[in-house]
């Protein structure tokens, strides 16, 4: 638009969509808004306004768009900054807008890593148990901070060794190998716990205490 000053001659609701406003400017439809920022910028039919309230009006309707997308991303799950960052860039939303929302969020504690970390922790040993380095190594995948993920873990083992989810696991896995010998049932425990992120002096240590203990 050429005009440095237009009026809005209407505004009206969208038949498709009630959340959001059609805006005209001068008789001529200009651009879609949802309904919170009409309501926010206080526009009616009348008023005046210049292309840099246009501008900063748009602006926060594309913020309101990465916004609606966070809240669809975090209904399905939680998510850490990292996660929401690349799935938002994606989505090819302007990188400075994608990180203005994110610190909009995090203030208001929207998204927050630190408790994504200790939530994620506790989900993961509930659901699939790890020893400290795959569940390290995972954190660390989506992005976390070393502070936020040595708290989180920290927490976590603390609550409940490793060595405790390490026996439960040795119990659960040996009905599997009860035709085979000591040696290879063994082996193969220890295989099972190392892939699944135990250290090996930890695997070592509870392996031993259980084939002594049924000696």
């Amino acid at each position: 638009m050429d005009v440095e000053i237009a009026t809005i001659t209407k505004i009206e609701i969208q038949k498709r969509n009630k959340g959001r406003c059609a805006i005209f400017l001068d008789h001529e439809f200009a651009f879609g808004l949802d309904a919170a920022i009409v309501v926010q910028h206080g526009l009616k039919a009348g008023d005046q306004i210049t292309q840099v309230q246009i501008s900063e009006i748009l602006y926060e309707e594309e913020k309101q768009r990465i916004k609606e997308q966070v809240y669809r991303f975090l209904a399905r799950r939680a998510h850490s900054e990292k996660e929401l960052r690349t799935k938002l860039l994606r989505k090819r939303f302007e990188k400075s807008l994608v990180e203005a929302v994110i610190l909009e969020l995090e203030r208001q504690k929207l998204v927050d890593d630190a408790a994504f970390a200790h939530a994620f922790v506790h989900s993961r040993l509930r659901s699939k148990p790890l020893g400290e380095h795959a569940l390290r190594q995972e954190l660390r995948n989506k992005g976390l901070a070393e502070t936020h993920i040595a708290s989180a873990l920290q927490k976590a083992y603390d609550e409940k060794s490793q060595v405790d989810y390490a026996r439960e696991l040795i119990q659960k896995k040996m009905p599997h190998y009860e035709e085979f010998e000591d040696r290879i049932k063994k082996k193969r425990l220890a295989d099972f716990l190392v892939r699944r992120g135990f250290d090996w002096e930890l695997v070592k240590e509870v392996l031993e205490e259980k084939f002594r203990a049924e000696d």
